[in-house]
């Protein structure tokens, strides 16, 4: 997995400067009752295919080595995990497999590649054998809904969206939306976590805004969600909350399996 040149796109550290472009009747509330800034973990994306006559059992053999690694060298706190496609299409997943890792905050997130970067040098040629990712890229998560008691389950459900602001609405009324959609969730019972990934380093020329990242612990949790939101005329309420306020396109569906646990909270203070 090599470490590749990065850039800043337009929106990326906008969404930390919270308070810039919150609407006016926000900055009107009382001085006692001011709002806090958002907290954000960091975010490390790789986007991988296997090299010719490689697959999984490769990579899971690398993983063991890597895994010791990272406890032998103390490294900072460091979740990952490895996604595979499931509901997709050729035009959005061209490739094997996403690595999502995650850092509780930015110093984590710098001690932990200075590490890397200084000490991993053997075992990055030994990943760079399996696998040949072409996109390395940054984020900032900002947690919506924690996800459910127990998570990060060794196995589950990612869903990603791509999402975009409308013209004359800001980040927090957007994240707004979501929020209150979370809301609606949890008069539903639903069991999903809800993340919104501002994009930071290394994502190249984009078309959204952010992306809205759901974790489920199953398929069984994802199909009552479908059912809630088909059936159950969640899509009304949806559209109630969001319309004209954010569009996202068609989400894809991953299969999560979790290679590494540092207890990283899933829904720091905001």
């Amino acid at each position: 997995m090599k470490i590749r040149s990065a850039a800043i796109t337009g929106l990326s550290v906008a969404s930390l400067l919270w308070g810039a472009s919150l609407p006016a009747q926000a900055q009107e509330s009382s001085s006692a009752q001011e709002p806090q800034s958002p907290s954000f973990t960091a975010i490390d994306t790789y986007v991988c295919q296997f090299h010719e006559g490689k697959d999984r059992s490769d990579l899971d053999r690398v993983l063991v080595k890597w895994n010791k690694w990272m406890d032998d060298t103390k490294a900072a706190p460091y979740n990952a995990w490895v996604m595979t496609p499931y509901f997709s299409s050729d035009s959005n997943t061209d490739w094997d497999l996403l690595w999502i890792g995650a850092w509780q905050d930015g110093n984590a997130f710098g001690n932990g590649l200075e590490q890397w970067i200084e000490n991993g040098g053997s075992l990055l040629a030994e990943f760079d054998k399996v696998l040949h990712c072409n996109e390395h890229s940054n984020s900032g998560a900002l947690n919506i809904r924690p996800p459910h008691k127990g998570w990060p389950d060794q196995h589950g459900v990612t869903v990603i969206t791509n999402c975009r602001i409308a013209d004359g609405k800001t980040v927090p009324e957007a994240i707004g939306f979501h929020e209150a959609w979370g809301v609606h969730l949890a008069r539903t019972g639903s069991k999903a976590g809800i993340w919104a990934f501002f994009p930071g380093f290394g994502h190249g020329d984009i078309d959204w805004d952010y992306k809205i990242v759901t974790s489920h612990p199953d398929y069984r949790s994802l199909g009552a969600d479908w059912e809630s939101f088909t059936n159950g005329q969640g899509w009304a309420v949806r559209d109630e909350l969001g319309l004209g306020v954010v569009s996202c396109d068609s989400a894809r569906v991953y299969n999560s399996t979790l290679v590494r646990n540092a207890n990283i909270n899933p829904a720091p203070r905001k």
